[in-house]
This record gives structure tokens, C-alpha cells and sequence, in this order.
């Protein structure tokens, strides 16, 4: 009898064993690893259940000064100083990613100073499976490729977490007209399964000073709600945050033929270069201080916030991936929106509402 169920279970055990190595995690798995091996970029694979590294691309292989074979199956902690605090937030499903300064330490020179965004990878949560890319401190010019400006809803929330600017995809996104919004509680448009992820986004924020991404559920203008992924930044010293929001895309896996590694992983990699460039309102007045600014786009916000801080079109240009003839396109319809005919008279109505002193103007 013993031997019966040992011939039983033996086809059953082999069935999940094959069953395992098929799954979506896995495919994910094999599939990341490969796109990550090839890149030029500082990337890792890292397992959230285990907090070791799958593997490590050719950019990382090159600032760690070791081979890949090295680094495979170690502890995330034997490479950095101070493991990064929010990787147990992704293991537990509380966090889809988050910034971070870390020293990379190397078996035969000094430790590296790194810039790193982590993000969990596939629709299950809690996620079996983290990205981390790196940029070299300081930034220089890294070889990023551009990437296209994605459809977004940008924006910020006061110290009292009421909505002080958003963008107009809100619209598009969530039924709201922006002018709507202005003064608006922002945990009245939160689920209330998802409060708890929205504040340990902040507090993560707060106690890092750097950015956090997250799932939420959003009330739409009819009342339904709608899945999205939020990225939250901090604001100075205020407790309020800037924000930006985009519609879920869906239980993308590997075998999705929707679904590029590659071009996630230089979705994020430009998301290192540009952190923090998009979230701050810098010298931006609210909605209620000048309504027509619920005219704007979330690429109109971006450029009206970098040239209240002073940058030229150029620098914007660069910053964004986009050419400065592109910019001034931008510019001619903010002119337009805001009613105003050049970038000294919208500086110059940007310093009346806000009080700032006025930049000098980017060419």
C-alpha cells in the first residue's frame, strides 16, 4: 500500500513541479533576467520572499567589479550599505516601488554613492519579483534613452491634504473637471481599503525625502472606482505631497505579448533621471490663485513649474527628453491658456500670485 501511493503521489508531485515552473511568476522571472543580463544600465533582479539577488546586468557587473555569477543567490545586503527600508514594503505588498540613496559597496575599491528606483514586477501582490536600477552619483549625462511622455494626471495636495493643483487628464481619467477639484479632500476620492497603502506611501516619503509608488482605488465622477497607479513626492517640510496618477494597465505578465521588459526597464531608468523634476510645484500658484491653470496639461504643469524655478528651455528640453522647439510648442499654449504673450509676462504673473521673485527668463 505504501508503494501504491508513492507511485500516486510521485506523477502528482512532478505535475506541480512542472506546474511551478510554468507559472506566471516564473515566466516573469526568466524573462526579466534575460532583459536585464543585456542591459547597459545598473540593474538588479531581486527576489522580495527571499530579499536575494537573481541576477545582475552587464552595467552592474562593470560598478560592482565583479562577474554576474558572483552576485547570483546573495543577499541584497551583502552589496549595499544599509539595505534600503522599503524593500520589505514590496515584499508585503504595501508599496509598487520607491526611491532611494544607497552606497553600493565593491569587493576591491570604494563603495559607489547610487540613486536607485525599485519596482515591483507582474499584478500579484504581494509581488514575488523587484527591479532595482541604479544611477551613479553624481548624474552627469547618463545615456538614458528618451521616453515618450506617458498619459498622466499631475498634481499636488496642501498641508491640509486638500487638492491645490492638478492636471487636465483629470478629466479624461476620472470624469472631474480640474477647476472642480481645487480645495478638494483627497481621501474623499480614495477607497477605504486603500487609506492605509496611501499613508504608509507617505510616510515612507516623509522619513526618505524621496518618492513612492502605489495602488489605489479612485472615485470617478459617476461614482464607480478605478484602479491606478500613484506616484507620491514629497513637498519641502509641509505635509502635504505632490502626485502623479495613471490608469492601471492591467494583469500584464511575461507571456503578454503587450508586456516589454525592456521598455520598463527604460521607463524607469528614466524615471531616475528626471525624479523629483515633474512633482515639484516650485514657484507654481494654485488653482484657486489663478483658475486658469486648470487649463493645463501635466506636460504644461511640468514646464510652467521648471520655469518658475529658473530653467531654460533647453535645460527643460534635456530634463524631459523632448527638443526645445518642442518646449516653446508647449509654451505657446500655455501662453495661450493663461492669456498672457510671452515668458517674461507669465514669470512675471507667476510672482504676483505667489509672492516668489522672479527668475530670470530661460531661453
Amino acid at each position: 500500500m505504501s508503494s501504491a501511493r508513492s507511485l500516486d503521489h510521485g506523477p502528482q508531485k512532478q505535475a506541480k513541479l512542472r506546474a511551478s515552473e510554468t507559472s506566471p511568476d516564473m515566466l516573469l522571472r526568466e524573462s526579466t533576467a534575460a532583459a536585464v543580463a543585456e542591459s547597459p544600465l545598473v540593474v538588479a533582479l531581486i527576489d522580495l520572499p527571499t530579499m536575494r539577488i537573481v541576477c545582475i546586468s552587464a552595467g552592474a557587473e562593470a560598478a560592482l567589479g565583479i562577474p554576474a555569477s558572483a552576485a547570483a543567490g546573495r543577499p541584497v545586503s551583502d552589496w549595499v550599505e544599509d539595505a534600503p527600508s522599503g524593500l520589505p514594503l514590496l515584499a508585503t505588498g504595501r508599496l509598487d516601488g520607491f526611491e532611494a540613496g544607497r552606497r553600493i559597496l565593491r569587493p576591491d575599491g570604494p563603495a559607489i554613492a547610487v540613486h536607485i528606483w525599485a519596482h515591483v514586477l507582474g499584478a500579484t501582490r504581494p509581488a514575488r519579483h523587484a527591479i532595482a536600477i541604479g544611477a551613479i552619483e553624481p548624474p552627469g549625462e547618463p545615456s538614458f534613452a528618451a521616453v515618450e511622455a506617458e498619459h498622466k494626471v499631475i498634481g499636488t495636495v496642501d498641508s491640509e491634504w486638500r487638492i491645490d493643483r492638478i492636471s487636465l487628464e483629470v478629466e479624461s481619467l476620472l470624469g472631474y473637471q480640474p477647476a472642480d477639484l481645487a480645495d478638494a479632500p483627497v481621501l474623499s476620492a480614495i477607497h477605504p481599503n486603500d487609506l492605509g497603502g496611501l499613508l504608509t506611501g507617505v510616510a515612507q516619503v516623509r522619513d526618505t525625502g524621496r518618492n513612492a509608488a502605489l495602488r489605489l482605488r479612485l472615485r470617478t465622477a459617476s461614482g464607480s472606482w478605478l484602479l491606478c497607479r500613484a506616484r507620491i513626492a514629497p513637498l519641502g517640510d509641509t505635509p502635504g505631497f505632490a502626485f502623479t496618477l495613471r490608469a492601471w494597465p492591467g494583469p500584464a505578465t511575461a507571456v503578454d505579448p503587450d508586456q516589454d521588459i525592456r521598455q520598463l526597464l527604460e521607463r524607469i531608468a528614466h524615471e531616475v533621471r528626471v525624479a523629483a523634476m515633474s512633482m515639484s510645484p516650485g514657484n507654481s500658484p494654485t488653482l484657486s490663485e489663478m483658475p486658469r491653470l486648470a487649463l493645463l496639461s501635466s506636460r504644461e504643469w511640468e514646464v510652467v513649474t521648471r520655469l518658475g524655478a529658473g530653467a531654460r528651455v533647453a535645460t527643460i528640453g534635456k530634463e524631459f527628453g523632448i527638443t526645445a522647439s518642442t518646449v516653446r510648442n508647449h509654451l505657446s499654449s500655455i501662453f495661450r491658456k493663461l492669456e498672457v504673450r510671452s515668458q517674461a509676462e507669465l514669470l512675471e504673473r507667476l510672482q504676483q500670485r505667489t509672492g516668489s521673485p522672479v527668475p530670470r527668463q530661460g531661453r
